[in-house]
């Protein structure tokens, strides 16, 4: 009989606080529910997904341009890119040199950013440097244009892009035998572009 009681006292003194918490517990979840009746509640933060893309558009290697497009979304509907542009040729008497980039906005109609329909301005910029037969030619051109397409991102870490943009350049003819000569002309671009998002 001793030995019964002994168990059973020790059982509740091993329990007992275990049941105190419990009952705290339920009181703190009680207070905390009687104090948030008539509170709106806060909806859970919404996932956006990937933020970032970077692509590869093979469609631009033609024109001699790179091809390479960052692009960083801001909220659901608006986002930044920017394409750096660079070519290099030589030859035995000249070589020619072109820097440049583009710097556009995409307004995303219909998906969140970065994935969806899309519509958006842009502006580019080139720097001519060539050498032919000893003499050097140098100059800026600008330009301003637009573009449409349609961006799919899939499981948040693959991206595939479709669209097309044009720009009207003012680029220096370093052809013409005039100083500081500009044409004016549409540079289309399409794209069909792979890549990653992050």
């Amino acid at each position: 009989m001793n030995r019964t009681a002994l168990l059973l006292l020790s059982s509740l003194c091993v329990l007992s606080p275990r049941v105190a918490l419990a009952e705290g517990d339920v009181a703190t979840r009680i207070h905390d529910w009687l104090s948030n009746i008539g509170k709106p509640k806060t909806p859970p933060p919404e996932d956006l997904g990937a933020r970032n893309t970077f692509t590869l558009n093979p469609l631009a290697l033609k024109d001699e341009r790179l091809g390479v497009e960052y692009e960083h979304a801001f909220g659901r509907g608006f986002s930044l890119y920017v394409a750096p542009e660079f070519a290099y040729g030589r030859s035995k008497r000249s070589w020619e040199l072109a820097l440049g980039g583009t710097l556009g906005a995409r307004i995303f109609v219909l998906g969140k950013a970065p994935s969806g329909i899309y519509f958006g301005p842009e502006a580019g910029v080139d720097y001519l440097r060539e050498r032919r037969e000893g003499v050097l030619s140098k100059g800026f051109g600008l330009g301003f244009g637009g573009s449409v397409g349609w961006t799919l991102v899939f499981f948040n870490r693959l991206t595939i892009a479709a669209g097309l943009s044009a720009q009207y350049r003012a680029v220096p003819d370093l052809e013409s035998t005039e100083e500081e000569a500009i044409q004016v002309k549409l540079v289309p671009n399409p794209r069909l572009a792979i890549g990653v998002a992050f």
